[in-house]
């Protein structure tokens, strides 16, 4: 089994990534499950990923977002109905494109309730898409999840991107924090080409020299920033052993995201 723990749906005049074409992409990477975050960068609020994912509520899992400072946001009531309903899987967090700290008092309340039900807090971290002017590194960097995971030592949070390029910094968090976790969605785009092979095989070794565990590694591609399949087959190369495959590849997932009734 393979559960891709970090996809985003997209909608956009000149981009429209929905719940079909993903699902097209997870059988062309024999990706049985995936979870889906919402997010206001990809025009994606939580009811519309919730109405996109609606039809396929046994592959796909909804994990919702609140951007902090906007106007729109949800309120914590209105989060809390959706986490104690099973509507959602998590919140997601896009610290270094919407310029927070993890550990801002603003946070607090929709942290308090993930804390509450046992689900996951995602949030980007490392390098951030060029692509996205005022995006500021400083907030996305590895270390900031260590106050947070001490403060709040009952709170699962997931580094995404395996803090990418500070994966040291990312490993050396985990490693501490029993509650602190790493996803390997997003690192290269598309396809992974040969110059892609050397920096993902840099970035692991490092992880595991400096503490990292296989116990606290989730797959996740980032879909659609690349080719799930692509992405899936290169990881299966990359981790050779069945125990270190079954962890990365959905027994982690299965455990921080707490799906245990739906696999």
């Amino acid at each position: 089994m393979i559960i891709d723990c970090h996809t985003h749906l997209e909608f956009y005049a000149d981009k429209q990534y929905g719940a079909n074409q993903l699902i097209d992409s997870m059988k062309k990477g024999k990706i049985e499950k995936a979870l889906v975050y919402a997010g206001e960068m990809f025009n994606c609020s939580n009811e519309k990923l919730l109405k996109e994912v609606n039809p396929f509520r046994k592959k796909l899992f909804p994990v919702g977002s609140v951007s902090p400072f906007s106007k729109t946001r949800p309120t914590p009531q209105q989060v809390e109905k959706l986490l104690s309903s099973g509507e959602i899987f998590g919140l997601k967090f896009y610290n270094g494109y919407e310029h927070f700290y993890p550990s801002d008092d603003i946070l607090k309340p929709y942290l308090a309730l993930l804390e509450k039900f046992g689900l996951p807090a995602v949030f980007h971290s490392g390098d951030t898409w060029n692509q996205v002017r005022g995006a500021k590194l400083r907030y996305a960097h590895p270390l900031n999840f260590d106050d947070l995971a001490v403060d709040m030592p009952n709170l699962k949070i997931i580094i995404a991107h395996i803090g990418n390029p500070w994966t040291i910094d990312a490993a050396e968090v985990v490693y501490k924090n029993k509650n602190v976790y790493v996803d390997c969605s997003g690192l290269v785009h598309d396809y992974i080409k040969a110059e892609d092979k050397i920096l993902l095989k840099r970035l692991f070794s490092d992880y595991f020299l400096f503490g990292g565990s296989v116990d606290k590694v989730l797959f996740g591609t980032d879909w659609n920033l690349c080719d799930q399949n692509d992405y899936a087959n290169f990881f299966s190369r990359l981790f050779r052993s069945r125990s270190e495959k079954k962890k990365i590849f959905y027994e982690n997932s299965i455990k921080v995201f707490k799906l245990q009734n739906y696999v």
